[in-house]
């Protein structure tokens, strides 16, 4: 994933967490997504067609062709069968592709090709979240990282060409520049990638993130001090080779079941020249609560008078903590939204705050904003908290998973609920789309700009500005 990512290879996405309670894959061009209505893309209601599956007994289907993954295969099965929030399967003949893809795996002794064919038994479900990863990692090689470390700079697809966005690479034969156009790694290109991925993907969020996956997975090193070769065309049209050197991503380590050690990240500052703060986190779990309130107290006592929170790139986690960090904004009690599980329903219900911030909230988005990222935005949304800015919609992957080790080793992620904003509104395939959509160009870049968040800023800050002098507005002067 184009955010930030730990060890092991369920971390490239991160789900959200269950236990939240809980316990983490895979919008307008810069122009013109718009999303589906919630009436159009609402879970429609079984026909008559659609067998629940609940009460079948597994024991009565007919045993699977021998072959070296049917193991494997038939403990996938059984596990969305037993877990999966809708026990019809959106009105799939789960037996029937049970049998079919167990005999696309009979002759196959190749890891990597009967891993895939299982995936793609599960992407007959057509939903976010669901993936099952060989034992020790691996996965499909334009995705297969070689480990954690990885160069200091990060990569978007902006304007049909894979964009450096942000960099601290020096190099040994020269620094990268943002705005420069990344072309190959280690002499290999990504036109086959672009290809495939643009015939497969269904909007644009969901390119730019699978295309920000490959750069950063082939980006990736086993370890810190190794170098990648990369090739750039630089802001002239120059093309280059750099030599990057890898180094394990900052950040406190947390670990939640098998996401181990995921680097955490906590930053905020003053805008300058402005009374606007700015606040980002890059994934959600537990234990950042604190420096996140540390962060929030930081900037208020510094005068702040309107926030933007930056949740680009941050692929969720755990669940349970969208509810403090919005208490933290809202000063009466309200809903971020509801999960559906087979056989329950979990409201995000966040007491109010009567000492919470009461200024104006810009939120970013981008393509890697997922799962806890996007309930928490819609969420606050809804409530009439926060205004949305963004290049693009979010991932639209907000379905709430779960991951665990098979028999064998093998970690399979997949869906346990399903998300419901409070006005009802389907994030999952969707994504959050921005309230404002900032057109976001390889020129900005190239000028050291970051559209989105120089929108929001000045936005927040006309705002403050708005409200200071407003009679009305309360702490105005008299």
């Amino acid at each position: 994933m184009i955010p930030t990512r730990g060890r092991g290879p369920v971390a490239a996405v991160f789900a959200l967490a269950l236990g939240c309670g809980g316990a983490a894959p895979t919008p307008a061009p810069a122009g013109s997504e718009t999303a589906p209505t919630p009436e159009a893309k609402a879970a429609t209601p079984p026909s008559p067609a659609c067998i629940d599956y609940g009460t079948l007994d597994p024991s009565t289907l007919p045993p699977l062709p021998a072959s070296r993954y049917a193991d494997t295969l038939q403990q996938v099965w059984l596990r969305v069968l037993q877990k999966h929030y809708d026990p019809t399967l959106g009105c799939k003949d789960w037996p029937a592709l049970r049998l079919s893809y167990a005999q696309k795996l009979v002759g196959i002794e190749d890891a990597e090709r009967g891993y895939a064919i299982i995936n793609e038994m599960l992407g007959e479900l057509g939903q976010s979240h669901f993936r099952l990863f060989p034992p020790g990692g691996g996965g499909d090689e334009d995705e297969r990282r070689e480990g954690s470390a990885e160069p200091p700079l990060s990569v978007r697809w902006i304007d049909d060409r894979l964009v450096v966005v942000d960099s601290r690479a020096g190099g040994h034969l020269g620094k990268v520049e943002p705005g420069a156009t990344l072309l190959a790694v280690d002499d290999r290109d990504f036109d086959e990638a672009i290809a495939r991925l643009r015939a497969r993907a269904e909007r644009p969020s969901e390119l730019a993130f699978e295309l920000g996956r490959v750069a950063s997975a082939r980006l990736s090193c086993a370890r810190a001090g190794q170098a990648k070769k990369v090739k750039l065309a630089e802001a002239d049209g120059r093309q280059v080779i750099r030599m990057l050197q890898c180094a394990e991503p900052e950040g406190e380590r947390v670990t939640l079941g098998n996401l181990e050690n995921i680097p955490t990240r906590v930053n905020w500052r003053m805008m300058p020249g402005t009374t606007v703060g700015y606040l980002a986190f890059n994934v959600w779990m537990l234990p950042m609560v604190k420096r996140v309130e540390a962060g929030m107290a930081e900037l208020r006592n510094a005068g702040m008078t309107a926030l933007v929170l930056d949740l680009r790139g941050n692929p969720g986690g755990v669940g349970a903590m969208s509810v403090p960090v919005a208490r933290m904004l809202l000063s009466q009690p309200g809903s971020l939204g509801t999960l559906q599980f087979r056989d329950f329903k979990q409201e995000f219900n966040v007491e109010g705050n009567a000492l919470g911030f009461t200024g104006k909230v810009a939120l970013l988005v981008d393509e890697g904003t997922a799962s806890t990222s996007e309930i928490f935005a819609a969420g606050l949304r809804d409530l009439g908290r926060v205004t949305i800015f963004g290049g693009r919609a979010s991932a639209g992957a907000a379905l709430p998973s779960v991951i665990d080790e098979l028999p064998g080793g093998a970690i399979l992620q997949y869906v346990v609920g399903d998300y419901r904003s409070p006005k009802g509104t389907v994030v999952e395939g969707v994504g959050v789309v921005p309230d404002v959509l900032v057109p976001e160009t390889r020129e900005a870049f190239v000028g050291g700009h970051d559209p989105v968040l120089e929108a929001a800023v000045a936005a927040m800050r006309s705002d403050a500005t708005s409200a200071s002098t407003d009679p009305k507005a309360p702490g105005a002067p008299p």
